[in-house]
């Protein structure tokens, strides 16, 4: 009950609406106002724009220019990209975030790669290279296939026949804790060491390495690891999404206070010197 200039208001919500009730609903139909969230919500937020009013919409620094080379239906969803040597833009989307395909939690992201098949500059072909995946949040070209991260596992995958769909899956490492989808594990970004790095996402977990059997607890840290030999170390940082390096090998991580930090100091020069 809500109390206004001495008279009792009665308000309550249900099916996605506000109901009211009190002496100046008297004279309405059944005695109630009702409200539906979407006309208490609207105007609050602007409508979304095309891709390309999106690109009006953009100002950048002069002596740079910003162009429109994806948009839907070829990629929906996207979380994280990544170019291959070859061209290819493979993307990694999470069309099942927050509450999977089915609001049951069932698996349904994708791992894409988009061509420019005319050499415009813009992709014009998007092949679906590997579905189903439990909320996806990293991607890079390895080898002859791509590494992603979906926890609890980082894996390989690989086309072997030419067709465009991943018929090689293998799981590199394990142990990632899942939970929140904002707060897993991703990457990846390679150090000027030539070890891939990739971050925490604030959740941690005991990571098993597939090839040595070795764990290695990631409470607090971030990681990188060498996928041909199965090494897994951590590295000073926790980075919630994104940790990459600048052009002298500097590392920077974030989470959704703090958009920025310097891990300044790798852990294992700590390591060596304790």
């Amino acid at each position: 009950m809500i109390t206004r200039n001495g008279s009792n208001n009665g308000a309550w919500t249900r099916n996605r609406t506000l109901w009211v009730q009190n002496e100046d609903t008297a004279n309405l139909p059944d005695k109630v106002d009702r409200r539906s969230y979407e006309d208490l919500l609207r105007g609050l937020q602007p409508p979304p724009l095309s891709p390309e009013d999106s690109l009006k919409a953009l100002r950048v620094k002069s002596g740079f220019k910003a162009e429109l080379v994806a948009q839907e239906p070829l990629v929906q969803s996207p979380i994280a990209f990544e170019w291959g040597g070859d061209g290819k833009l493979w993307v990694v989307e999470m069309g099942d975030y927050p509450l999977g395909i089915d609001g049951k939690g069932t698996p349904g992201g994708t791992v894409r790669f988009l061509e420019d098949t005319n050499h415009d500059g813009i992709y014009d072909k998007s092949t679906v290279f590997l579905e189903g995946l439990n909320f996806p949040t990293g991607i890079i070209p390895w080898g002859k296939g791509v590494i992603i991260a979906a926890a609890p596992d980082i894996f390989y995958a690989e086309d072997t026949n030419g067709d465009g769909k991943a018929d090689l899956r293998k799981v590199l490492f394990t142990g990632f804790r899942e939970g929140n989808q904002q707060h897993r594990l991703n990457g990846f970004d390679y150090g000027l060491d030539n070890w891939l790095y990739g971050a925490n996402g604030d959740s941690g977990g005991r990571v098993r390495s597939e090839l040595t059997g070795k764990t290695t607890s990631i409470s607090g840290r971030d990681f990188r690891f060498r996928p041909d030999e199965g090494v897994f170390e951590t590295q000073a940082g926790g980075a919630q999404y994104g940790r990459h390096k600048d052009d002298w090998g500097n590392w920077f991580g974030n989470n959704n206070s703090s958009w920025v930090w310097h891990y300044f100091f790798p852990e294992q020069y700590l390591v060596r010197q304790s």
